[in-house]
């Protein structure tokens, strides 16, 4: 077997070796699309819906408001054209994207009814601009798309894929400026896998997560799981009844 020392430069730039032999891994992406198409507590399926984005920003020292430097607020952007909308992630802000109803005001918090995606930190396709793999998968360039609804609108790449040189899904319907306000907006959230080779994963791959969140963010007046019908834990063991039982406190 022939050892591949990091220094060699006979070793893959663009992989890892992961057997014997030379097999080489390559590097490579593992890229999805989301389709969201949010109600929220809206009557008319969501066409009132406000998508917004909220980035978390630190205040300036203040001897008022800030003494001691360590406040920072939420800065809060709604998306309201399909331009405006072609967003990335930004963990070093914490940014999340909220589905947010103006008409319907959560009674406790008194701001409008919503759910929030909360993405994960992950790059966006790697491929070059103008590249066939980056003209077929736009969708994977950006992270997050809003578009207006349309039932004709259902496969981010498009219908035919695998026969296409350019998309015809996002790419198309993105090509316009087109206004979000009262227009039922649909979320496409890409996300994925970029996949550095381990020789852990062959030859049988484990397992790799990757995903999203999706959670009321002022939808509930108080935490829904507070009403759970009380459930005795069967395994649970009551410490204090059972040192009684035998007499000593250090059964």
């Amino acid at each position: 077997m022939k050892q591949w020392p990091s220094e060699d430069p006979a070793a893959p730039s663009y992989g890892t070796l992961v057997g014997p032999n030379g097999v080489n891994a390559q590097h490579h992406q593992h890229m999805f699309c989301a389709r969201l198409d949010p109600a929220v507590d809206d009557e008319d399926g969501g066409r009132g819906l406000v998508v917004k984005e909220l980035d978390v920003e630190s205040l300036p020292w203040d001897g008022l408001t800030n003494p001691y430097g360590n406040g920072f607020r939420t800065v809060e952007t709604p998306l309201t054209s399909v331009h405006q909308a072609q967003r990335c992630i930004a963990p070093e802000k914490g940014r999340i994207w909220k589905f947010a109803n103006p008409n319907v005001l959560n009674p406790v918090s008194l701001t409008p009814v919503a759910y929030k995606l909360v993405p994960a930190a992950h790059p966006p396709l790697a491929a070059q601009p103008g590249s066939l793999i980056s003209r077929k998968g736009h969708f994977a360039t950006k992270q997050l798309w809003v578009t207006p609804h349309n039932d004709k609108q259902n496969w981010p790449a498009g219908d035919y894929v695998f026969g296409a040189k350019e998309c015809s899904g996002l790419a198309l319907w993105t090509k316009e400026d087109a206004p979000l306000e009262g227009a039922d907006p649909v979320v496409w959230y890409s996300f994925g896998v970029t996949h550095i080779v381990r020789p852990e994963d062959f030859p049988i791959m484990p397992v790799e997560v990757c995903g999203f969140m999706i959670k009321p963010a002022g939808f509930f007046p108080r935490n829904p799981c507070l009403d759970l019908p009380f459930d005795r834990n069967a395994a649970s063991v009551d410490n204090h009844s059972e040192a009684a039982a035998n007499g000593s406190c250090c059964h």
